[in-house]
């Protein structure tokens, strides 16, 4: 179904919106969101919290603030499956050093041989003594 990317609709049967004569698209562009300092990108979504969370963890990290926006529905106790997505905002000025960042972590993440226990922190893949003794409390 196209959608105005300007008013966010979806139409039938039409090749312009007919509110604003904004040329139609086959997906909505990700999200913005105005700021009084800044305008807020929307880099990637979840379906879950902790998900996003790692990766504005991830991206903090790297010096880069982010923003999560939970916009995702469940009915309480029973959860129906994904009704809504969990959106990671970057600033416009971090947006391009913010996708390539995820896009490096995705491309780490699927070159790690999967037959060993491996640990990936912020700062990489992390090396696990099996030996080590916990510390006392």
């Amino acid at each position: 179904m196209p959608y105005c990317p300007t008013c966010k609709e979806a139409f039938q049967d039409v090749k312009q919106c007919p509110d604003c004569g904004t040329k139609l698209v086959d997906e909505l562009p990700f999200q913005t969101v105005p700021a009084a300092n800044a305008t807020w990108v929307e880099i990637t979504s979840t379906g879950t919290d902790d998900e996003a969370r790692l990766l504005q963890g991830f991206l903090q990290a790297e010096g880069i603030p982010a923003a999560v926006e939970n916009v995702k529905f469940s009915m309480e106790p029973i959860n129906f499956g994904k009704m809504g997505e969990i959106r990671v905002y970057v600033s416009a000025d971090d947006e391009a050093k913010a996708l390539e960042l995820l896009r490096e972590r995705q491309r780490e993440y699927e070159n790690l041989d999967d037959d060993d226990p491996t640990l990936v922190t912020d700062d990489g893949i992390a090396e696990v003594d099996e030996n080590a003794k916990a510390e006392p409390e």
